[in-house]
């Protein structure tokens, strides 16, 4: 996905977002196998209630999200 910022017209950063309870196409996914282990755990959206998940972006700081360069 491409992340936008308010003021800014061309993409930002990009970054993926997988599911949870996928955890075996998670294992072998090559783009989430690149990233530190330490680190997968915020490209992995968490469940929220009622059937809903909750991916959050974090652009700077702890648990900053992963984003690629393309």
């Amino acid at each position: 996905m491409s992340v936008f910022s308010r003021g800014m017209l061309d993409r930002y950063r990009h970054t993926a977002s997988y599911f949870p309870d996928e955890q075996a196409a998670n294992n072998t996914d090559p783009v989430l196998q690149s990233v530190p282990p330490a680190r997968r755990t915020t490209l992995i959206a968490q469940p929220a209630g009622d059937n809903l998940l909750r991916f959050d972006i974090r652009m700077q700081g702890q648990d900053e999200t992963v984003f690629f360069d393309l």
